[in-house]
């Protein structure tokens, strides 16, 4: 039974206990003891702990080993982290889609919530639009995987990525990083740390530009030549004030300017029929006859599905991004504790004019724009010509010990509020036959030679909406579908977690917390009869939930530690952003909730020389929201519903060897078994049995080798290699077909030649990288855009290579 996860799970189980019982064997490791793995440090508990010792699915990653990688933004972490996938959306450069565990969201709109929290040292981000951006001075990036309800608490179903920055040192110091590579490829950054003012005030400065002409060619005139281009610029002060011992206060800005075209929507099917895809039939009319020129044109750019276009004529626009920041933090010591206050205030813009999704410049004959005669006409063009997000956060937090160690706990209250506007216009083109509703307009169009008065089949297409003046059109938007909604969002929540040392090896974890949100929501859609925006949908509503977590950790020896976790989680309430009638407005999104039950063993072996962390999970949902595309008369959308009920379960698996004093192994694996027990269609249509959990791949993992040996004067040549592999998966619940990716395998190269002296205090580093490398073709999004007629992707950089250098002052 799926349900039975311990019999699901037996072989996976057994797995862990041969580790756990030092059976798994690995003589070709050298038995020298003169090297070790180094401890890690993380702050999955909000407070600093050894990574072993914290009883929690964690994948960590260093400022080190993040330079290694070459990492510059977060959506590189995804892909070296078990059963996480971190990626750009559609239509974006700057909105980021995070899936842990096979939970996350697709929807764009700003008024949806991510599943996967993501904070930048300490702070909530309460949407991932602006995410997407380069760090210059990255600390640590931390993967939590599993619901994270207490601590890190909203809208973490799936998980938490944890991102900390470097903090000012009070002394003098500096770093300059320059890189170049193909596609037009360049990013100049720096830091500089000022010594310490009067012995109390540090400052540090940090600054990038990076340009990239972008991978894919546009010859349509007046529109960005380069497709999956990108012009960056971020700034970042921040200040770290020590007035004594005990009190620290840090303050940072930080500013962002994005602008960029996104990467091609390419079509890869234009459907052979009116496709069902809960049934699985196809009607025997075909799009390319009830379309005429427009999905003739369309079907033409499909070519090989599976191949990668490089050469479009899209009218796409640039897309525009501003992000300003500000976050304060005060800590103040006390004897037994600390009292810790984080405020942060974030505004974020983003537009863009147009972005095509119809794959090419397409033409065909309009009865009511081009008077039937042969016009340009979009298969589907949106736009967000204004959005923005207002966020404003305070926690206060007290950490402490107490009972001589034995008790340590953290305890707080976050309070949240944010502000969103989006305006998403959208023009598309429909089958003729879609639209004939009435004698009247079947006699218009049959008169102007598209319908067959004997067999009453029509041919040909419309764009839409009709750009006259219907009822509800808008004057000022014809020939657009407006939509226009907004948000305010207050959020309260109270939280505690305490963990406690029942014997020397025996720690029991207990936490709970308590959360509240209210919402307020507008929506002005010009198909629902809206003629202006103070025509508009309102709604307000509010949830509340209690999440708790208790976990049991033992110390089997020193360098082994068991733990035991059942824990839950919940996604907030909302509305439908993009509803195409008043029910679906009504309709309001209740919450999520999970319940999760996670075994984990957490070892190091052969003195410290292997470390294997390995998690078996199985997550309940109850409710679960789905992100559903639909598309029709009205526009086409996604619409979040509460499917039903949902089981995921697998393992995780982090392994890193220290092979010989010179070569290190590291390896992930995970394996997801994602299923719909339940998925309502309607009240009393359960589709469950064909449908399939989006963005949830079966087996994914990576193995990285890295040899690294002196060679003169202190400076280090270091060699790293990195296989990434996913599985196949899709990208939508039912309609999936035509979009869905196939299995994949990246393979990533970087060498290096580090710690150079320059000087007394002087380090160089010149590292040569390629991505990609052997140019693997593959899918990282998809749309079936159901009664539209057509689906498609977009698709993964192509081989990308180039040339980093690093010099550090200190």
């Amino acid at each position: 039974m799926k349900k039975n996860c311990m019999f699901k799970l037996n072989p996976l189980c057994a797995a862990i206990v041969a580790v756990g019982s030092g059976t798994v064997s690995l003589g070709a490791i050298a038995q020298d003891s003169g090297f070790e793995l180094e401890e890690v440090v993380v702050t999955a508990q909000r407070r600093e702990t050894s990574l072993q010792e914290t009883p929690i699915a964690v994948t960590a990653f260093s400022g080190e080993q993040i330079a290694e990688r070459g990492i510059f933004d977060v959506t590189d972490i995804g892909s070296i982290a078990p059963n996480t996938n971190i990626q750009k959306q559609p239509s974006s450069n700057s909105n980021m889609s995070i899936f842990i565990r096979g939970v996350g969201s697709g929807e764009t709109s700003l008024m949806a919530d991510p599943k996967t929290s993501f904070y930048i040292d300490g702070v909530y981000m309460s949407k991932t639009v602006g995410a997407v951006f380069d760090i210059v001075d990255l600390q640590s990036v931390e993967v939590l995987r599993g619901p994270q309800g207490t601590l890190f608490g909203r809208n973490s179903t799936g998980g938490a990525v944890n991102v900390t920055t470097v903090k000012p040192s009070g002394e003098l110091g500096f770093k300059l990083e320059g890189s170049v590579g193909n596609d037009g490829y360049t990013r100049f950054g720096g830091t500089i740390d000022m010594p310490k003012v009067a012995d109390m005030l540090s400052i540090k400065v940090s600054g990038m530009v990076m340009n990239y002409d972008g991978w894919a060619e546009n010859t349509f005139p007046g529109r960005p030549s380069g497709l999956g281009s990108e012009d960056n610029e971020s700034f970042r002060v921040a200040l770290r004030f020590e007035p004594t011992d005990a009190l620290t206060i840090d303050y940072s800005f930080d500013t962002t300017d994005n602008e960029g075209a996104p990467v091609p929507f390419q079509i890869t099917e234009v459907k052979s029929g009116l496709y069902n895809a809960i049934t699985n039939q196809f009607d025997p009319l075909p799009f390319e006859f009830l379309g005429g020129q427009l999905y003739q044109e369309m079907a033409a750019l499909v070519g090989d599905p599976n191949s990668r276009r490089e050469q479009y004529e899209l009218d796409s626009s640039l897309e525009f991004l501003d992000v300003d920041g500000h976050t304060l933090t005060v800590a103040w010591e006390l004897d037994s504790f600390t009292l810790k206050y984080i405020y942060a205030d974030r505004e974020t813009t983003s537009t863009y004019e147009s972005t095509d999704l119809d794959g090419g410049n397409l033409s065909t004959a309009d009865l009511f724009y081009g008077g039937g005669q042969v016009v340009p006409t979009p298969g589907f063009v949106a736009a967000i010509d204004d959005g923005y997000i207002e966020l404003e956060t305070h926690e206060f937090q007290i950490i402490g010990s107490a009972m001589d160690g034995r008790l340590q706990y953290t305890a707080g209250v976050f309070a949240y509020e944010e502000e969103i506007f989006q305006s998403n216009p959208q023009t598309f083109g429909l089958p003729i036959t879609f639209l004939i509703g009435d004698p009247t307009l079947f006699g218009i169009y049959s008169g102007a030679g598209f319908c067959d008065p004997a067999t009453f089949v029509c041919t040909g297409s419309q764009r839409l909406p009709l750009p006259f003046g219907a009822p509800g059109a808008d004057p000022n938007l014809n020939g657009l579908v407006d939509f226009v909604y907004g948000q305010t969002t207050e959020s309260l929540a109270v939280y505690g977690q305490f963990s406690y040392d029942l014997t020397d090896a025996l720690e029991l974890t207990a936490g709970l917390r308590w959360t509240e949100d209210d919402r307020e929501a507008f929506l002005f859609n010009e198909n629902l009869n809206h003629v202006s925006i103070d025509d508009r949908l309102t709604g307000d509503d509010s949830w509340d939930n209690i999440s708790y977590l208790l976990t049991l950790n033992w110390g089997l020896s020193d360098r082994t530690n068991v733990y035991f976790t059942t824990s839950t989680g919940f996604n907030s309430g909302g509305f439908n952003s993009r509803a195409g009638t008043v029910t679906s407005w009504d309709s309001v999104i209740d919450e999520e909730d999970v319940t999760s039950y996670e075994i984990g063993l957490k070892a190091d072996w052969l003195d410290n020389r292997v470390r294997s962390n390995i998690a078996v999970f199985y997550n309940d949902y109850q409710e679960i929201q789905i992100s559903q595309f639909e598309a029709g008369t009205g526009g086409a959308s996604s619409r979040i519903v509460n499917a039903g009920e949902a089981t995921f379960q697998g393992i995780e698996l982090d392994l890193i060897a220290l092979l010989t004093d010179n070569l290190t192994l590291d390896m992930t694996y995970g394996f997801l078994d994602a299923e719909f027990d339940k998925y309502l269609l309607d009240q009393n249509t359960d589709i469950s049995a064909v449908t399939t959990v989006p963005r949830a791949p079966e087996n994914s993992g990576t193995l990285g080798l890295q040899y690294e040996v002196p060679v003169f004067s202190g400076a280090t040549l270091m060699a790293r290699l990195d296989v990434i592999y996913t599985d196949g998966f899709t990208f939508h619940p039912f309609n999936n077909q035509f979009d869905s990716a196939d299995d994949r395998t990246l393979l990533n190269a970087r060498i290096s030649l580090k710690d150079i002296a320059v000087g007394n205090d002087g380090r160089l580093r010149i590292s040569a990288w390629g991505k990609n490398i052997t140019d693997e073709e593959y899918r990282e999004w998809g749309i079936d855009f159901a009664s539209l007629g057509y689906a498609g992707a977009t698709y993964g950089r192509p081989a990308t290579y180039g040339l980093d250098v690093t010099y550090e002052f200190r």
